[in-house]
């Protein structure tokens, strides 16, 4: 039988991501058009303010992504996590405490106040339940629609649904190979979902990340070399 522990190092090594809050290890995909619910007003339904905030965020995103290579973008990740946990944020709390959207709306200024609330350990983090690819684009908007403390409680989310996808995963590998001897369902979850990853978080993989998963199970393997043989007979036809 194999231990949940040597599963649980290969997770921590290769830092896993989440795409749910819940149990399910099913990879989860999101239009920017189901950001949030539309609000209606009258017979019209339009957009929440947050709606439209996402989806000024998700263009920004797009257009980073595409000016900056891998390594790039896996520099500012580490960067962004660094400003929202390291001892830079805790050493200017007050600053970031006092920081407030430039706007009237009074959605966005009650959210950056529930932030700090949670932030200080009181509570509730405004960004609760929301999906994986929102929080994401939150976390690492460097454009200044959120503020720090909004940025660090869509962090703290994120890294909770992390936390329950990797136990959720860890349980399902180890569950499948005692029960058939390997983990081939659950490795082609792992790898679905490494490949959906927006591409600041998959620029935080190692760059043989998808073959050090699949090197030890022939099917995997094999689906992989299909894929990409597949992608490069596509980029030669182009």
């Amino acid at each position: 039988m194999i231990a949940s522990d040597s599963i649980s190092s290969f997770l921590a090594t290769n830092t896993i991501k989440t795409v749910a809050k819940t149990a399910s290890v099913a990879a989860v995909g999101a239009d920017t058009k189901d950001f949030l619910p539309a609000t209606r007003n009258g017979d019209n339904a339009t957009l929440s303010t947050f709606s439209r905030q996402l989806n000024d965020s998700s263009a920004r995103a797009d257009e980073r992504d595409n000016r900056l290579d891998s390594k790039q973008l896996a520099s500012l990740a580490k960067e962004v996590i660094e400003k929202l946990t390291g001892s830079s944020y805790y050493g200017n709390k007050a600053v970031h405490d006092a920081e407030t959207p430039d706007t009237e709306d009074p959605e966005l200024l009650q959210r950056a106040i529930q932030a700090t609330r949670f932030t200080d350990g009181s509570g509730t983090n405004p960004f609760s339940g929301m999906s994986l690819k929102q929080l994401t684009l939150i976390v690492y908007d460097e454009a200044g629609a959120y503020t720090l403390n909004e940025r660090k409680a869509a962090y703290s989310e994120k890294y909770d649904q992390e936390e329950v996808w990797k136990r959720a995963i860890c349980r399902r590998y180890v569950d499948e190979y005692n029960e058939t001897g390997k983990s081939t369902q659950t490795l082609f979850m792992m790898l679905a979902h490494y490949n959906e990853l927006p591409p600041i978080e998959k620029a935080q993989y190692p760059d043989n990340y998808a073959a050090n998963l699949a090197s030890g199970d022939s099917a995997v393997l094999e689906a992989l070399n299909v894929s990409h043989a597949s992608t490069d007979s596509s980029r030669i036809n182009v």
